[in-house]
């Protein structure tokens, strides 16, 4: 059967049992092997429970006015437009922007501000009756003049209002981790949390250009084209080859690292099956779309391109979720985060809120995988055909002549 030996041919290969080492050493490096270490404990009275961002006004407003009022005195303000840390230096016409805005939202003249300036100990506080939303208008306006990435934008103003967590809701989370999560469902989410933005959204890449390559070196083409096995299920069955490859150490790591809290979980129900839920839902459409990349653009171009392209693809994707490390799960993320863990009770509410919207991620990467699968099929028929260059038969005629 043509699958199984594409699945043999991937598996004694060198540069797989090199993949498998980084996937393991990776892994163990973010302590997946340790859960042990951090079990879910019940809240106890009178203890310190984490605390907890909530968009109150009367926080956040004194405490962002508070960090733009000391940038604004060192003309330094720090910004993340792409995850990376960038200092920004404004022109003297937009200091003078960002001082109309102190102006407005503290009600002091901009003369005295400017005077105040020299001191970053002299903060100026909110004036009376200051409107939140207006409020938010004006530091996004900041946010723009910096060029995006700061902590004054409107999805990042929150920050500036952490609160301690009670017991009651400590207790609430606990619950649901205990109830919606079944415990082993908190562990397997982290696992696929770090699985997925080390490893797997890149690493398949190299495996399938490497493979690629190695066939095209071997001139392994020339038997292939001439083969009468159709196009699609040529491709077909390489891609499915390549992700069952992958995936087969991914099922036995995430279940070595959930079974290290099953024996000291005693008294709870758990699921036995979390680890296997979150591989395929959260993980396999990962590994497809790194692996659908490298044989895309391996059979277009004939070259390793597809490294560099996913590569800068997930580069992009782990800087610009910086922010959202505890919890992002946007549309078109590579790969979605849940960094939590026992201490916080996994949040897992947070995680039911905007299950739908990984949901949706993870349908859509899948869709672009497939598309990408498809779009291979067809540079693979047209090269059988003479196109691109890819005619063997043709060519081994011209050849004889």
């Amino acid at each position: 059967m043509l699958f199984l030996r594409e699945i043999k041919k991937i598996v004694k290969s060198i540069p797989y049992w090199i993949f498998v080492a980084a996937i393991v050493t990776a892994l163990f490096s973010q302590g997946v092997f340790r859960f042990h270490e951090d079990l879910l404990q019940e809240p106890q009275p009178g203890g310190s429970y984490g605390f907890k961002q909530e968009e109150i006004p009367e926080m956040i407003m004194p405490a962002a006015l508070s960090g733009l009022w000391m940038e604004f005195c060192e003309n330094n303000y720090t910004t993340y437009p792409i995850g990376f840390v960038k200092h920004v230096k404004l022109s003297e016409d937009d200091q003078g922007k960002v001082v109309e805005i102190l102006s407005e939202i503290t009600g002091e003249q901009k003369d005295t501000i400017l005077g105040k300036s020299g001191s970053e100990k002299s903060n100026p506080a909110v004036r009376d009756g200051m409107d939140y939303s207006r409020f938010k208008e004006r530091m996004a306006l900041v946010d723009d003049l910096l060029g995006g990435g700061s902590s004054y934008a409107p999805d990042s103003l929150a920050g500036y209002g952490t609160v301690p967590l009670t017991y009651e809701e400590a207790k609430e989370r606990y619950e649901l981790a205990v109830s919606s999560d079944q415990v082993t469902g908190g562990y397997a989410r982290l696992f696929s949390d770090y699985a997925g933005v080390m490893v797997l959204s890149i690493l398949p890449v190299f495996l399938a250009v490497i493979l690629c390559m190695k066939d095209r070196r071997a001139k392994m083409e020339a038997l292939i084209y001439t083969k009468k096995i159709s196009a699609a299920r040529m491709i077909l069955i390489r891609f499915l080859a390549l992700v069952v490859a992958v995936m087969i150490p991914v099922f036995i790591l995430s279940y070595v690292s959930n079974m290290m809290v099953w024996g000291v979980s005693k008294g709870m129900q758990l699921d036995y099956l979390a680890p296997l839920k979150y591989d395929l839902g959260w993980l396999l459409p990962s590994v497809m779309i790194s692996t659908a990349v490298g044989m895309f653009l391996t059979e277009l171009t004939g070259s390793p391109a597809a490294v560099a392209v996913q590569g800068l693809w997930w580069m992009f994707d782990v800087n610009l979720g910086i922010k959202t490390v505890s919890s992002g799960y946007s549309l078109f993320r590579l790969s979605p985060r849940h960094n939590a863990g026992a201490e916080s009770w996994f949040r897992t509410e947070d995680y039911l809120d905007h299950f739908q919207d990984l949901l949706q991620n993870r349908f859509l990467i899948v869709g672009i995988s497939l598309v990408l699968v498809l779009l291979t099929i067809l540079i693979y028929e047209a090269k059988r055909r003479g196109k691109f260059g890819g005619n063997i038969r043709n060519r081994k005629k011209k050849s004889k002549a």
